[in-house]
């Protein structure tokens, strides 16, 4: 048998060395850069910020005028725009508009080139930003995207693996700084130092106190009138659909805008029992009820004891009493479980 096989492989190896290839012709590839040099590339700049911060506005409008400078300086070059997300973080594009529409111009032909200031100005999701990368630069033509900072063009041969550990440094760079703030949020919770949203029947009002400025909630009487009304329904027999039904007929605000901008009016029964399940009307504070698993999508759970939590009570000047909001709690936790019978005013 093995004699058999040094046969053969002696026959093929006779076989190869015989072929000379003169009757194949050879039909030369086209140099992508010997194309891209014949013709007028069609350059996009992308700029993103992370923080929603007006000073952030400085920098959007530098980078915008400078790559747009840049690119027009070029002969080689038309300018075709800028993808701006201003306020959006760089750990998921999912959530990006601007550069989703960068990307779908680009698969749709209308981009030839995109540059950008950083890799993590990119996408600080590593799976983000080298399959991105890899849609570009398998396109027809590739679609190279340029690195200002690294000066890292995707279309090099090294690249792939230069991109590759850049966008993990800048990955666990986002991870690291998302460690640090949920650090910083345990510090302040333990301090008594909790964060404020807007809330209706609360005004947010800036305080200086030991010389120290900070966010006061402040009783807002006019719209404190709608949370005082529900709680004196639900405690009088009112479910909470009856309640929504009254304060859209009384055309009470819920706190939030339509589409146009106005205010909205139009109550539902599952508003009308998150407004009565917040702690904050008696005057409480509890930090901490959801919390955010994983970095790269920022979304919230509810903190089933997965994360410590911070209780505060007479945090700030309460609109119901606590007995009346510890009665409504009752009634609400009732209803979850079918009871539907009157209670005692």
């Amino acid at each position: 048998f093995e004699t058999e096989r040094a046969r053969a492989k002696q026959a093929l190896r006779e076989e190869v060395n015989a072929q000379n290839g003169q009757s194949v012709r050879k039909i030369a590839a086209t140099s992508g850069t010997a194309v891209s040099d014949d013709r007028i590339l069609r350059v996009a700049a992308y700029c993103r910020v992370s923080t929603d911060d007006i000073d952030q506005v400085i920098s959007i409008e530098l980078q915008k005028n400078n790559y747009r400078d840049m690119i027009k300086a070029n002969p080689k070059w038309r300018y075709v725009g800028t993808y701006v997300d201003d306020g959006f973080s760089g750990t998921n594009t999912d959530h990006r508009p601007a550069f989703k529409l960068m990307m779908k111009d680009a698969m749709a032909g209308k981009i030839d080139m995109i540059i950008t200031k950083s890799v993590s100005r990119f996408a600080r999701n590593l799976l983000d930003c080298i399959g991105w990368g890899r849609k570009l630069k398998e396109h027809d033509p590739p679609i190279p995207v340029f690195f200002e900072q690294e000066h890292l063009n995707t279309l090099d041969s090294t690249s792939n693996i230069i991109l590759f550990v850049l966008a993990m440094v800048a990955e666990e760079e986002s991870h690291m700084k998302s460690e640090a703030m949920l650090l910083s949020l345990e510090w302040r919770f333990s301090r008594g130092r909790f964060m404020t949203p807007k809330l209706l029947g609360y005004d947010k009002v800036e305080v200086v106190e030991n010389g120290i400025h900070r966010k006061k909630l402040v009783v807002n009487e006019e719209q404190a009138q709608t949370v005082r009304l529900m709680y004196y329904m639900l405690l009088n027999g009112s479910t909470t659909a009856e309640i929504a039904e009254t304060l859209t007929e009384l055309e009470r605000e819920t706190g939030g805008r339509r589409k146009d901008g106005s205010p909205n009016t139009s109550w539902s029964a599952t508003g009308v029992a998150t407004v009565m399940r917040n702690e904050r009307y008696c005057g409480d504070v509890l930090a901490r009820k959801t919390w955010t698993p994983d970095f790269h999508d920022h979304r919230s759970v509810k903190n089933r004891n997965r994360k410590n939590k911070y209780y505060q009570p007479a945090h700030h000047e309460a609109i119901v009493t606590r007995a009346q909001w510890n009665a409504a709690q009752r009634i609400l936790n009732s209803h979850r479980y079918g009871h539907t019978g009157s209670y005692i005013p």
